[in-house]
């Protein structure tokens, strides 16, 4: 966590409907920031290393899928979990919610203590990741898209995660480019053409060249020694 005392965040227009949320919350946790006004919540947000943030649904003037989507291209340092919270309950809205990117979507009003839980669960699995993290020199946090390098972040394009996630999980195997191909964009003829080359010389940008080993006529597998 960026700091001792973990910072939640909620940005809501409404903050008078989950006031005994908020204030049972804030018995438990010293950092818990409330805003109502969305230009103050991201100077926030922008500027501050955070751990949790939530988002009311129908947000005014921008929705919070948009706003999440802005935050999540700006790939905050601090990587904090992005949530949305609705009453609404019907499957769209929480497709729409999830195909954004964000971690979870979650219905609270009225339930505290379920916030608490949510919050605790979330904030141990980062502990978890930060623990496994110190031990190794890479791990992976497949919940957020994530490759931890020796405890530093590391957010790779989403088809080079991918790639490494495949290799990861299966570091004693070579990889063909067609079976790359197949795996990843479900296209064969994605083998004949440079871009899986392309991905493979980024990833090494990031990890080191010998991260992934390569032999003709094989292909690619990861170097068991970052396993």
């Amino acid at each position: 966590m960026p700091g001792n005392s973990p910072i939640i965040v909620f940005v809501d227009n409404s903050l008078h409907q989950i006031f005994k949320s908020l204030d049972a919350l804030k018995i438990v946790y010293k950092e818990v920031k409330a805003f109502n006004d969305e230009v103050q919540a991201l100077e926030f947000i922008y500027s501050n290393p955070t751990d949790i943030l939530f988002f009311n649904l129908d947000l005014l003037p921008n929705d919070a899928v948009t706003i999440c989507k802005e935050i999540m291209q700006k790939k905050l340092e601090s990587h904090p979990f992005i949530i949305i919270y609705s009453d609404k309950q019907d499957d769209f809205v929480q497709e729409l919610a999830f195909n954004s990117g964000i971690d979870s979507f979650i219905n609270f009003q009225h339930k505290p203590a379920v916030l608490q839980l949510f919050i605790k669960n979330l904030l141990n699995r980062r502990k978890k990741i930060n623990a496994v993290a110190n031990d190794k020199s890479i791990v992976i946090d497949r919940d957020r898209y994530l490759i931890l390098k020796k405890g530093e972040p590391v957010q790779l394009p989403r088809k080079e995660f991918r790639i490494f996630e495949l290799l990861f999980s299966n570091p004693q195997k070579f990889f063909s480019k067609q079976e790359i191909a197949m795996e990843i964009w479900a296209d064969s003829a994605v083998a004949g053409k440079r871009i899986i080359d392309v991905h493979i010389y980024n990833i090494r940008q990031f990890f080191g060249k010998r991260v992934i080993q390569s032999q003709k006529g094989r292909g690619y597998r990861m170097n068991s020694k970052y396993v």
